[in-house]
């Protein structure tokens, strides 16, 4: 009896065992399930999913391909064309009344983008077919029926075309997909292009292409494409060009007071795209039209003003206008521009983004305007050069490199304008006004360059600062003023000339080389003595200018005297420019010196 005890107890620890052993198999068991349903879930979770046909543009043109797509969208496409083509051929049989045709098909084309509209809120895969036929026979028959049967006013055509981009503008709003906006401002454009070519009614098509230019901008949150908006931009300025021509035909024939509306009010139309492309540029470098801000709104308000100020100039030589009424227009513009820049500049520390292209158009805008408002170039010249200086102390101010750079170049086109003015008004015979007034920009150069100097930039790691390294734009001032500086001393050698009863062509022509001359060899030795690169580069640059003087020019008008003079002391510098090259070379690097000169590398 007792062994049977023992016999059970011992069975009892075996099936004890045996069941311990089980459990720990089966909880082995369920976790390696549950890590495996882990894994799969995560790899089920980092799948990419196939993105939805109405996320974007791209995305909706390649499921037009897609197989499970494609046939349906074909045969929907053939039974829009079908039912288009059966309209079509009543109206051409008489069946229907050309005029009643016309408004059937137009209201025809607006049910399918209409019905585009539903399709897309209940997510339907036909839904871009209805916006583009929508589109193209809204397109086609308001183009036909006004052009071709004349049974659609030129005012009902247009308005047609904006309400169609209108209304697949807020499709787009609506239900977040590109493609309607997409289509719409392209067909709205073309489609006004193509009303009444080659002679469309101008003031009308003003007013389309303003619209589909914002209607892009705001496509630009959805596509993030700004070639729409380049396009839609140059086709703007294309039909701003037409316009021009047609002008010129017209003006040939008629007064200015007696032309046809189509082709009347060029001027207040440029003004109106003008205020339009400026507000957009102005959203978008406030980050209004898209998070990241594109290259198109930074460089937008530069090129905007040059394009208002040439179609204003050929209004002006057309005599739609004045200079002086157009130059206090333009120069209250110019200021509405700079004000834009100061705000920008103090919105955040360094500036925001567009302060820069806002400046520069600011500055461009006085620079073409100023003369003409106070009708005097000298006195234009001289608004820039001091804006320019103004811009300068700005850009310490608040730390921004592009304000910088940008009154580098407003300075040397202030310099540069009034050389030009003075080198062809003035010929041979120089006048005291011409010397005052570059005298006055060469000593405005001259402290600006000197405050550059004094007031190095801040350094960092951006586009800008590695192309402007050392700051070597500031060159660039000292060329402007060294220019302005030659247009004063020529006056003086003049006079000096005609003091002596010597103020002849080659006497003159070879003064002006020796002067030139004599001005490189003090900065070839200025730069030797103070160990300054720029100054020794701006000298070189001086010394290939005498050069060309020398030997392109005086060579081929002067002789005599003056000529031997002229080359004599060409030579003086060449020789002095290899001493100091040579020397320079010889000597150590004295940018690893304390206190190197200004301008080193």
């Amino acid at each position: 009896m007792a062994e049977s005890s023992a016999d059970l107890e011992k069975r009892v620890a075996a099936l004890e065992e045996q069941l311990a052993e089980l459990t720990r198999t089966v909880d082995a068991l369920h976790a390696g399930r549950g890590e495996g349903l882990s894994a799969e879930r995560g790899v089920r979770q980092k799948a990419p999913r196939k993105p939805p046909a109405q996320g974007g543009t791209s995305e909706e043109i390649l499921s037009w391909v897609d197989k499970s797509y494609i046939l349906s969208r074909v045969a929907t496409t053939s039974f829009i064309v079908a039912v288009a083509v059966a309209l079509r051929s009543a109206a051409d049989s008489g069946t229907i009344d050309l005029q009643i045709g016309s408004f059937v098909g137009m209201l025809y084309a607006l049910g399918l983008i209409m019905y585009g509209w539903f399709a897309y809120k209940e997510k339907s895969i036909q839904a871009p077919v209805f916006i583009l036929w929508g589109t193209i026979i809204m397109c086609s028959v308001s183009v036909e029926a006004h052009r071709v049967f004349d049974t659609v006013p030129a005012e009902l055509a247009y308005v047609a075309m904006a309400v169609m981009g209108l209304v697949a503008t807020i499709i787009s709003r609506v239900h977040h997909v590109a493609l309607p906006v997409f289509v719409g401002t392209l067909g709205m454009s073309f489609g006004s292009f193509a009303l009444d070519y080659p002679s469309p009614v101008f003031p009308y098509l003003v007013v389309i292409m303003g619209l589909a230019n914002l209607f892009a901008t705001y496509a630009t949150r959805l596509l993030r494409a700004s070639w729409l908006r380049w396009l839609l931009f140059v086709l703007t300025l294309f039909m701003i060009q037409i316009w021009d021509l047609k002008l010129a035909i017209y003006l040939s024939k008629l007064s200015p007071e007696n032309l046809e509306f189509s082709v009347q009010g060029l001027l207040p139309s440029i003004g109106f795209l003008g205020v339009v492309f400026g507000g957009i540029a102005l959203l978008g470098v406030l980050g209004k039209v898209q998070d990241k801000i594109s290259k198109f709104d930074v460089v937008l308000p530069v090129i905007n003003v040059c394009w208002v100020y040439l179609a204003a100039s050929y209004a002006i030589r057309q005599g739609l206008t004045t200079s002086t009424a157009f130059g206090w227009v333009a120069l209250a513009a110019a200021l509405v521009h700079l004000v834009i820049a100061w705000w920008l500049v103090r919105r955040k520390e360094g500036g925001a983004l567009g302060t820069t292209s806002f400046a520069m158009a600011g500055g461009l805008l006085l620079a073409f305007a100023a003369p003409m408002a106070v009708g005097h170039a000298v006195i234009g010249s001289a608004l820039v050069a001091l804006l320019a200086v103004g811009m300068a102390w700005t850009s310490v101010r608040y730390g921004n490199l592009g304000l910088r750079l940008t009154s580098y170049l407003l300075q040397f086109y202030a310099c540069s304008a009034l050389v030009s003015l003075l080198w062809t008004t003035d010929g041979t015979k120089p006048s005291v006004v011409g010397a005052l007034s570059s005298g006055l920009l060469s000593l405005i150069a001259f402290f600006h360059y000197f405050w550059a100097r004094n007031h190095p930039m801040v350094p960092g790691e951006t586009l800008m600062h590695r192309l402007n390294k050392g700051d070597r734009g500031a060159s660039v001032l000292l060329i402007a003023a060294l220019f302005s500086g030659f247009f004063t001393m020529r006056v003086g050698i003049y006079q000096t000339l005609d003091f002596l009863h010597s103020a002849t062509h080659s006497a003159f022509g070879g003064a002006q080389s020796v002067l030139i001359n004599v001005t490189a060899a003090v900065l070839i030795w200025l730069s030797l003595m103070r160990r300054n690169k720029e100054l020794r580069n701006v000298a070189i640059v001086i010394t290939v200018i005498g050069a060309g003087k020398v030997f392109l020019m005086d060579m081929v008008q002067l002789k005599g005297m003056p000529l031997m003079i002229s080359v004599f002391t060409f030579g003086l510098v060449a020789a002095l420019a290899s001493f100091v090259l040579g020397r320079w070379n010889k000597l150590s690097d004295p940018a690893s010196k304390p206190g190197g000169g200004e301008g080193e590398d």
